[in-house]
């Protein structure tokens, strides 16, 4: 039995930061002023690196659980 599951949802955080890109990166062209440039740089900019960051501690904090749980299995037995 798996304790957590923690993939699930990091997989839906990379598949709303895929949809969050292809929207932005289809809406660009069209709005091209100065609000378009402040929303990305005090919206848009910082979510994709804090995303990824995020998506690797999800990733490790992942792994740890699965050995935590591993082992606990092992002295079950």
């Amino acid at each position: 039995m798996t304790v957590a599951d923690l993939h699930t949802g990091a997989a839906q955080l990379t598949d709303a930061l895929v949809q969050l890109e292809a929207s932005w990166g289809r809406v660009r062209p069209a709005w091209n002023d100065e609000t378009s440039r402040h929303f990305e740089a005090e919206h848009l900019a910082a979510i994709s690196p804090t995303i990824r960051m995020t998506l690797d501690a999800v990733n490790r904090l992942a792994d740890v659980l699965a050995r935590a749980e591993r082992e606990c299995q092992d002295e079950e037995r």
